[in-house]
Parts: structure tokens; sequence; C-alpha cells
């Protein structure tokens, strides 16, 4: 068991919240495992995501979400939740096309380490109509997920110090 959790975690495929799914966030500078400390620098760039054993059919649509619970600081979140990336509508397991709500901004934790959440939500119809929030500060993922009936089907957590 520890030899295939050490190859799982040198793949990137150790990454699963519900089902038998996995799910991969990977930056130019490499995948990010769940817990793994990054830095400003690896995260700078947006990743490609991807679901090599989701059992997507041609006409299933997903919702990618990245936020920072921890924003502005660990011990004082009154931005809580700042909304990253959103995108809609990907297909697939490789999650191609979709349209982005919310364009990629990459971590820039000023205090602190801070944890960052890539969820990938199942759609239950397009989410083309739906329009970016005012603002990034206090996005609530939950409550966006059920009003829009989503269902998160993975998610990974990264880390990234000030």
């Amino acid at each position: 068991m520890k030899a295939l959790t050490m190859m799982l975690w040198l793949t990137a495929l150790l990454v699963v919240v519900q089902g038998e799914e996995t799910f991969q966030v990977v930056f130019p500078s490499g995948v990010a495992a769940t817990g793994q400390l990054m830095t400003q620098s690896e995260t700078l760039a947006k990743p490609s995501v991807a679901a090599p054993s989701l059992s997507a059919t041609g006409s299933d649509q997903y919702t990618i979400m990245m936020w920072d619970p921890d924003a502005p600081s660990p011990e004082s979140a009154t931005c809580r939740s700042w909304l990253h990336w959103m995108i809609v509508d990907a297909t697939g397991s490789h999650l191609t096309g979709g349209e982005t709500k919310v364009e990629y901004a990459p971590p820039t934790p000023p205090i602190g380490v801070h944890n960052y959440h890539v969820a990938l939500y199942k759609q239950t119809a397009s989410m083309s109509y739906y329009r970016a929030p005012a603002s990034r500060c206090q996005f609530h993922p939950a409550a966006f997920a059920s009003s829009h009936g989503l269902e998160m089907v993975a998610e990974t957590t990264f880390r990234v110090s000030a």
C-alpha cells in the first residue's frame, strides 16, 4: 500500500474526493499534489486540469473552480473563499473547451500559508448563461454549487506561502 501511495503521489493521481475519479491539476512547473506546499512562482501560470478516469459522455459538462479560503490571511479571512478561477461547460476527461467565467488569478498570499482548492463539479445543464460574480471576495463555492445544481466529483488542495 505504501508503494502504491508513493506512486500515486508522484503521478498526482491521489486527488479523489467522491466516487472513483482521479483529478489532476498540472502547472507548467509540475503537478499540484494534495497538500503540497508550492511557491508563488510555481503557480504563476494557469494550470491544466484533467480527470483521466472520468466516465464522461459526450454531453456531460463540468465546472472547474479554484478558491482561497484564507484570504487575506489565515488568521483573519475577511475575504474568505476568494475566487481565483472558474470555467464552465468543460467536457470530456481532458476537460477541454468550456467558457472561462473568471480569469485565472495566480496565488499571491500576502501573509502566511494559504490553502487553495481546485474542484470539479458535474453540471446538470449548460452554464453559459452564468455571469461572473461582481467580486471575487467572499465567494461561496458550496452555495454556488447548490444553487446551480452542481455535484462535486473531485477536489484537490495545495498550499502556497507568502
